[in-house]
């Protein structure tokens, strides 16, 4: 437990003033943001068409595409809170057991997943998933990932955000626009070359960046290592498993083993902004050996929650201000910036502050590549279709200026998103919780369509409008609390489903199931500890809502589908 100095001597505001960005710092953050751009426009060429702006002609090498990977999957959320998780009363290093689902799901991914993407030249999951399902199977498959990603993605620009305002001392807002407005220059210059070899370079600097902010919190703890080792021991810092059955603890053997497999087959087998990586690889085996070498993440990961431990022996030395204290019981995520403004040297504040961006512009850049692929297509489809042009000359031009065109209408709505979060952030523990919340309501759905694509003989789409109301509306009742939340969506779906069913083809017992669904689904709201104290202590934890969306999906959808031969899009 951390006490507050009773007897300050310097105010939070008072050290903010006194260890404001230097010029030193603001140049080694521009050094890097322009190296970034020069070296990353002249690797990544010229792109001709629409191929190499979203594929990269599909000729990078699995390395490069690997460390883009990583760097993506390495967010400012990640760099920021993990620390916070490993620093909090009761904290240890049990998040990382998230890592063995994690890790699980890449080799399935890269051995199950990736053969059947490079069958066919296909761009996203989203297209083997319409070629599989049909048209209208892709089209509500793409909508699904445009609404989480503008979810999840304006999350994780406002986490980096809020760092980078605080330590560079600049309005959150602006801060918000300005990396929004990078990320959208990048992605426009190159297409998914340039992010790839940007990623590269932000890999690099965010590797470097957790290393010097780990050494330099154990050179600051008075005794050094050996102290910080000493006290995080005392406190239970390095527990790891955790073994627990209550689905109200996120960080457990369990949920690692089995929730975090689900949400990471998501991840990196449906969600295009990690996903399209993959198709641009030479071959499906370097794309395996892309996805299955990312698992190194990992060790970022344990650097940051190890800098955790190494700031809980640093503040037990030199405890928090009042006002200090206050700032971080109402985010976690002030953690890191109190310590940048309080113990490390100019210059090295614009490392961390370089490496902060790179995860953040690393991950944004990746997001606006992934929307503006999604929806060229289909835009690009009917304008061809509109001038009855058969031209492929004019068409690929047309489709190249029209997918730099969205790159920057993408960039706008996620940094009016990554706004919006100021106020919705109140109610999240921390910046991980909400980034996670915003997707487990898009993922598990999403795997659980592609897993009924992935099926050797396929069903119809007739029951998947219905499969995935039902699993949104059960990740919403298990997520929020407030009863009247869950009052208003019932009367909705039931007015719905009533007026729908009504005009479905389906018969009564086919009926008689997506009413039970649709009541099961909205009475999840009710199991919590107060009623079920053998499996949860509180509500279900947030990673639970990936299989729960999955499982229902999948389930739904075979149940009320119909079999039939894999449809081709032209069908």
């Amino acid at each position: 437990m951390i006490v507050p100095n009773p007897a300050p001597t310097m105010t939070l505001a008072l050290c903010l003033a006194q260890a404001r960005f230097h010029l030193l710092d603001w140049g080694v953050v521009a050094v890097y943001l322009v190296f970034t751009t020069v070296l990353g426009a002249k690797l990544a060429g010229k792109q001709a068409t629409i191929r190499d702006f979203f594929l990269g002609g599909r000729k990078l090498p699995w390395w490069a595409v690997c460390g883009s990977t990583v760097a993506t999957e390495i967010s400012t959320a990640t760099f920021v809170v993990v620390p916070a998780i490993a620093f909090a009363a009761g904290g240890n290093l049990t998040y990382l057991q998230l890592a063995i689902g994690s890790i699980l799901a890449r080799f399935v991914v890269g051995w199950y997943f990736v053969p059947r993407f490079y069958e066919q030249e296909i761009y996203s999951p989203y297209d083997y998933i319409g070629r599989r399902l049909g048209p209208r199977v892709k089209t509500v498959t793409t909508v699904l990932f445009l609404i989480g990603a503008v979810l999840g993605q304006g999350g994780r620009l406002f986490t980096a955000a809020f760092m980078v305002s605080i330590v560079a001392d600049i309005d959150l807002v602006s801060a918000i626009w300005l990396m929004g407005a990078f990320s959208v220059l990048w992605a426009m210059l190159g297409g998914i070359t340039m992010v790839i070899w940007t990623d590269v370079i932000q890999f690099t600097i965010l590797l470097l960046g957790a290393v010097v902010a780990l050494g330099f919190a154990l050179h600051v703890v008075p005794g050094g290592p050996g102290e910080a080792i000493r006290l995080g021991r005392e406190a239970g810092k390095f527990q790891f498993f955790d073994f627990s059955t209550d689905l109200s603890v996120r960080y457990t053997f369990w949920c690692g083993l089995l929730a975090t497999t689900f949400s990471n087959l998501a991840a990196f087998g449906t969600d295009q902004v990690m996903a399209q990586r993959m198709f641009c690889c030479r071959d499906a085996r370097d794309a395996r050996r892309s996805i299955v070498w990312s698992s190194v993440s990992i060790g970022v990961a344990l650097l940051m929650m190890l800098l955790g431990i190494a700031l809980y022996a640093y503040f037990q030395h030199a405890p928090f201000t009042p006002e200090e204290a206050a700032r971080y019981a109402a985010h976690q995520e002030y953690l890191l910036p109190i310590f940048i403004v309080r113990a490390l040297p100019v210059g090295v504040r614009g490392l961390i502050v370089a490496a902060v961006l790179a995860a953040a512009v690393s991950t944004l850049e990746s997001a606006l590549a992934a929307l503006s692929q999604t929806t060229a297509g289909p835009l690009m489809r009917r304008v061809s279709k509109w001038r009855g042009s058969a031209d492929p000359g004019p068409r690929f031009q047309g489709e190249l200026g029209l997918s730099k065109a969205l790159v920057f209408a993408w960039g706008v709505v996620l940094c009016g998103m990554a706004t919006a979060c100021i106020g919705i952030a109140r109610n999240y523990q921390n910046a991980i919780d909400l980034v996670l919340a915003f997707a487990g309501y898009t993922a598990g759905p999403l795997l659980g369509i592609f897993l009924l694509a992935f099926l050797k003989h396929p069903r119809d789409d007739r029951g998947l409008p219905w499969a995935v109301a039902v699993a949104v509306l059960a990740v919403f009742a298990v997520s929020v609390r407030e009863q009247w939340g869950v009052h208003v969506v019932h009367a909705v779906v039931a007015v719905v489903a009533g007026l729908a069913l009504l005009r479905t083809g389906f018969g009564w017992q086919h009926r008689l199931l997506i009413v039970l669904a649709i009541t099961a689904a909205g009475a999840l709201h009710w199991v919590d500890g107060n009623r079920f104290p053998q499996l949860m202590s509180s509500g279900v934890a947030f990673p639970w809502t990936y299989p729960l969306g999955t499982i229902i999906t999948f389930g739904l959808g075979f149940a009320l589908g119909r079999p039939r031969d894999a449809p081709t899009e032209s069908q």
